[in-house]
């Protein structure tokens, strides 16, 4: 039997937060939001709703959220992570469907792609999705559709054995290009989402974190 939990990063959250932890909660798997630094009440809802909270005593960015998760979950022999964001673009109520398909196919990661939105988001969202995906699929000879998914199923084994080193948006990416190069098996499996282009608590720099984005792969292709 897998031990599953939900890992959400979040920085001034609070106006999605308490929707997302309502319907993760119904699921009855182990919940935990690492609150990143936030200066409204992201943390007070979080615990409200019984999450567990990590703290983060500054905003360090979702990468940096993301990987203290981590760390935290594999000394708590966790052996399957489910991220998403708090911000309300993920729906927890399709998890059950993630876990399905995760079980038919068997990959180490897991993708819930937004590839059938991508012509509702806006054009630097556009472009990158519809374009870099294509070549993220090519370096790392994998079914990705959507390398910028936060809404994901993770093995525990590929997070003990892949080094992460970012700290904004663009570890999301790292994750899957360092994966791929070490043979661990990413698929992508299609779903809704609720807001093309997330709700006033996401903190996506359309410009600042696309070019991020650009320059890690980028360097990944001189590697």
């Amino acid at each position: 039997m897998e031990k599953i939990c939900i890992l959400i990063p979040a920085y001034n959250a609070e106006s999605m937060i308490g929707y997302v932890l309502e319907k993760a909660g119904s699921l009855m798997i182990d919940v935990f939001v690492v609150n990143d630094g936030s200066t409204d009440g992201t943390r007070n809802i979080a615990m409200a709703y019984g999450a567990r909270v990590l703290e983060h005593p500054r905003n360090l960015g979702k990468g940096a959220a993301l990987r203290t998760g981590f760390a935290y979950l594999l000394r708590r022999h966790y052996s399957l992570v489910i991220t998403l964001d708090a911000d309300g673009q993920h729906d927890p109520s399709e998890i059950p469907f993630l876990l399905e398909a995760f079980e038919s196919v068997q990959p180490d990661i897991l993708i819930a792609s937004r590839a059938g939105e991508f012509d509702r988001m806006t054009f630097l969202r556009r472009f990158w999705n519809r374009l870099g995906v294509r070549a993220v699929s090519r370096l790392c000879h994998c079914d990705i559709t959507d390398s910028q998914s936060g809404f994901r199923l993770i093995r525990a084994n590929v997070l003990r054995e892949v080094s992460l080193s970012t700290t904004g948006f663009e570890m999301e990416l790292e994750l899957l290009i360092k994966a791929c190069k070490r043979g661990f098996r990413v698929l992508s499996v299609p779903i809704k989402i609720t807001w093309v282009d997330g709700t006033v608590s996401s903190h996506f720099r359309p410009v600042t974190d696309t070019w991020l984005v650009c320059k890690l792969f980028l360097r990944s292709l001189h590697r």
